[in-house]
């Protein structure tokens, strides 16, 4: 089952909810130094599993372990 990235912008700041069909698998959020960090889990904000500074190769990464 393929993920879906929907954007979205929060009164806290801005997120992408990660989705595999109905289930919300986790969150990708700027990090520090202009990067991204992907959050596992719908609640978690705290600990980050992936990183990487290119959007698009995140994506990617979190394709492979998760899709």
């Amino acid at each position: 089952m393929a993920l879906t990235f929907t954007e979205k912008d929060l009164l806290g700041g801005w997120l992408i909810e990660v989705k595999k069909g109905l289930a919300h698998i986790g969150n990708i959020r700027r990090g520090g130094l202009g990067g991204f960090q992907f959050f596992e889990g719908p609640n978690n904000q705290l600990n980050h599993s992936i990183s990487d500074t290119n959007l698009d190769a995140l994506k990617k990464k979190v394709e492979n372990r998760f899709g």
